[in-house]
């Protein structure tokens, strides 16, 4: 599986998150997707976190985030993704100090 299922629920904390929130990547080149799931419609604002390498071609389209990961080596890799609805901008981040960013591990 290399697909993200990504909601958006605005009276969550965060309000968007990520299905599964630490994706386990295997070892080589794959492409991985975020897509939208839920009830909610929103469209995909940005992806940050995930350096090049062992990321490269990002591509963030409002129905679909995209990118490769070419896995040599295990790494944790957090990231933060911002969505749209309406006029509004809501993403994986917390307003608490507990970490809630989602997750690439390369193993």
């Amino acid at each position: 599986m290399t697909d993200i299922t990504v909601k958006l629920d605005t009276s969550g904390n965060p309000a968007v998150t990520c299905t599964p929130k630490t994706f386990n990547a295997n070892h080589g080149n794959q492409q991985i997707k975020w897509k939208p799931g839920g009830s909610t419609s929103f469209t995909f604002s940005s992806l940050v976190g995930l350096p090049d390498p062992p990321f490269s071609d990002l591509n963030v389209g409002s129905t679909e985030i995209t990118v490769q990961d070419n896995d040599q080596g295990a790494g944790d890799y957090p990231y933060t993704i911002t969505v749209m609805a309406g006029r509004v901008t809501y993403s994986t981040q917390t307003t608490t100090a507990v970490p809630g960013d989602p997750m690439i591990k390369n193993k």
